[in-house]
């Protein structure tokens, strides 16, 4: 076998040697003091930490109610095992067919019906293309492939390997996005190394729980939904604001986009100027009586950093995306009441392609990538929902995460200038603030950058 191969020959011959060794009786309990008995053979994973984590967030959940969850890469069975005994009807793979054994079997020893597959995330069709999920979770090989001569002592160790180029991960979301897995309000739980997986699809995406080990390995389980799923989007051609057509809708998640605008505008009432290939959209992103405008603007500047993903963009605090000193996108967050109830819309207007007259002072995302108007919008939304939505079966917002992740975006763009000082250092308040020393700054017109 040549250098890159994971395994030698010897190593072969031992993987033969463990097959011909009894399998173990390990009992394991659940997070709701259920003991489980598993059978498992030798070179199949048997439960851990991270199985536990896992199992945590499962039940975190409530009940299955009889919906449809799968589990990728079952192993020893647990988790499908204990999806099970939560009430959901249980599907699982693996493509280790000794694992698929252990998970059938381990499920009848402990009276639970579960339809297991050989195969998963692979040149292989997945095993179940035609069916809809409500909860999908994998537990995910979680060790590089030039990291595998430390766990190469049991054979079953190879499980926690991830020898693929792409990311096992990455493919995976790719697998059920293609395979139109996620049943409607579906979630996904994988987990991984810290900021492992690639998410190359437009689900959104938010960390749920970390698991640190003593060697500082951290491993995170993700969850990714569909954005806004369900709600009314719309796309125009033309119109005078998204800003003023969403206001005529209502619900959170309700989208209106446009490819160009005849009376967009910016804060203060300036006027936005669309140039011939832009990008206009607005969200409806919070009902209710308490919300922060100041964070909702800065939001809106890291999703649409996060959308173009370049490391030559910056923020101007409070609400622009900038190229160098080029402008590239404006954010305005509008509230209004109705009836003593509060609506906030989130707009954001950016520069898409430099075709036809385009001002030099005006920077263009096609500088940095190329991206259809319908890619960027679903980019975009994607990237607004991983941010700002909120439901019971979603991670929590984590705002301290969004400050320090826009914080470090407006340092690279300058130092702030105020009462004739230049400021070496700032910060950011809990509710989007500037914070220079002791004086807190509320609107970006009294800073200067340099």
């Amino acid at each position: 076998m040549g250098g890159d191969e994971l395994f030698d020959s010897s190593d072969a011959e031992k993987e033969i040697e463990r097959l011909n060794l009894r399998s173990k009786l390990v009992t394991w309990t659940t997070p709701t003091n259920q003991d489980i008995e598993l059978i498992i053979p030798p070179t199949v994973y048997p439960p851990r930490e991270d199985t536990e984590l896992i199992a945590k967030r499962i039940s975190s959940l409530g009940p299955g109610n009889k919906r449809n969850f799968l589990e990728i890469g079952s192993g020893s069975g647990a988790l499908s095992i204990f999806a099970a005994s939560l009430g959901w009807k249980a599907y699982a793979c693996d493509v280790n067919p000794y694992a698929v054994v252990a998970t059938s079997g381990n499920a009848s020893k402990n009276g639970y019906e579960i339809v297991v597959k050989e195969g998963g995330i692979g040149p292989e069709s997945f095993p179940f293309r035609k069916q809809k999920f409500d909860l999908i979770v994998w537990n995910l090989p979680y060790i590089e492939n030039q990291n595998f001569d430390e766990v190469l002592g049991p054979m079953e160790e190879a499980a926690l390997i991830d020898s693929d180029i792409l990311g096992l991960g990455t493919r995976a979301l790719n697998s059920i996005v293609s395979n139109e897995l996620l049943a409607s309000n579906g979630r996904v739980l994988l987990l991984s190394r810290k900021n492992g997986v690639k998410n190359t699809t437009n689900l959104s995406e938010r960390e749920w729980d970390e698991l640190a080990f003593p060697d500082g390995e951290t491993l995170a389980i993700y969850c990714y939904w569909k954005p806004y799923e369900n709600c009314e989007n719309i796309s125009l051609e033309i119109t005078d604001s998204t800003n003023v057509q969403i206001k005529e809708k209502s619900g959170v998640g309700s989208h209106i986009s446009a490819k160009h605008q005849t009376h967009g505008k910016g804060r203060r009432n300036r006027e936005w100027i669309s140039i011939d290939s832009s990008y206009a959209g607005s969200w409806i992103v919070y009902e209710g009586n308490d919300f922060s405008p100041g964070i909702i603007q800065l939001v809106g500047g890291l999703a649409v950093v996060n959308a173009i993903d370049s490391n030559k963009l910056s923020i101007k605090w409070p609400n622009d995306i900038y190229i160098g000193r080029r402008k590239l996108a404006g954010v305005l967050v509008e509230g209004y009441t109705i009836n003593n109830f509060s609506r906030v819309v989130l707009g954001i207007g950016v520069n898409l392609a430099r075709e036809g007259n385009v001002p030099r002072e005006f920077a263009c995302v096609d500088e940095l990538k190329h991206y259809s108007f319908e890619d960027f919008d679903a980019k975009l939304t994607k990237e607004i929902a991983s941010l700002l939505e909120e439901k019971p079966d979603l991670p929590p917002i984590n705002k301290h995460t969004i400050l320090n992740s826009v914080h470090s975006l407006i340092a690279k763009f300058g130092k702030p200038f105020y009462n004739d000082q230049i400021f070496e250092a700032f910060e950011l308040n809990s509710s989007g603030e500037l914070v220079l020393s002791d004086t807190i700054i509320d609107d970006g017109e009294e800073i200067g950058w340099v």
